[in-house]
């Protein structure tokens, strides 16, 4: 393959959930190279940011590409995000893909009790009862062992003040009334036995909305759609 041909091929943004690594993509990643430069975002580690000072740190990393020409992919919060720079951006992007994500976060008590239990999270009894909980949601959810004992690897890079401002941007984000103004082909995954989103709820609410969206379902996966076995995002572009 040669050099132009790799500048050729259209972006694929992939934007990250809580976690804030796009290395959390990477059962995803080869796949998707096939036809696109791949961008797995990881963002810049910080204390204090609002969804402005994100998406203005995404439009800078991809003012470069062509009009039209950006797949946009975003998971969980990062779907929030990705919603954002379609709204921001509409002209840069040729397709919009929102994994297990929402609009507005509903279940209101559990995402205050975390705003309040992400400060604890430097203790360790704290982090190993939230692993050992990730852990057994993970296996129920099917996902292999390999991906899990990965999984743990990359979560020992968050930064934990980044994290636990994250959460309060989920806590507060509603896009629900905007939904109708994005434009762009969409693509809306959602996995049936999800217990951090009820993300066959807010998929069909936001494919219900936004004008020009396909709805996928997937009953038997859990909120790690992208690190289960057998799925493959470059089935979809």
């Amino acid at each position: 393959m040669t050099q132009f041909e790799i500048k050729d091929k259209p972006l694929a943004l992939l934007i990250p959930g809580l976690d804030g690594t796009g290395l959390l993509y990477y059962r995803q990643v080869d796949g998707l190279a096939v036809r696109h430069r791949v961008l797995p975002w990881a963002f810049r580690p910080r204390a204090s940011f609002v969804y402005d000072d994100l998406i203005e740190e995404l439009g800078r990393a991809t003012s470069g590409e062509k009009p039209g020409s950006i797949v946009v992919v975003g998971e969980s919060f990062g779907g929030t995000i990705a919603m954002h720079y379609a709204l921001t951006y509409p002209e840069r992007i040729s397709r919009l893909v929102l994994i297990n994500t929402f609009a507005r976060y509903r279940n209101r008590l559990r995402i205050r009790l975390a705003c309040r239990l992400a400060p604890l999270l430097h203790f360790a009894w704290v982090r190993a009862i939230k692993d050992f909980i990730t852990e057994q949601m993970l296996a129920r959810e099917g996902v292999p062992l390999e991906c899990r004992r990965r999984y743990y690897e990359i979560i020992q890079l968050v930064d934990r003040a980044a994290y636990q401002r994250r959460l309060e941007l989920v806590r507060d984000v509603s896009l629900v009334e905007r939904l109708q103004e994005i434009a762009i082909p969409t693509l809306v995954f959602a996995s049936g036995r999800d217990k951090i989103v009820p993300s066959r709820r807010e998929a069909r609410l936001m494919a219900s909305r936004i004008p020009n969206a396909r709805l996928y379902e997937f009953p038997r996966a859990g909120h790690a759609l992208l690190l289960t076995a057998g799925f493959s995002l470059a089935d979809y572009l």
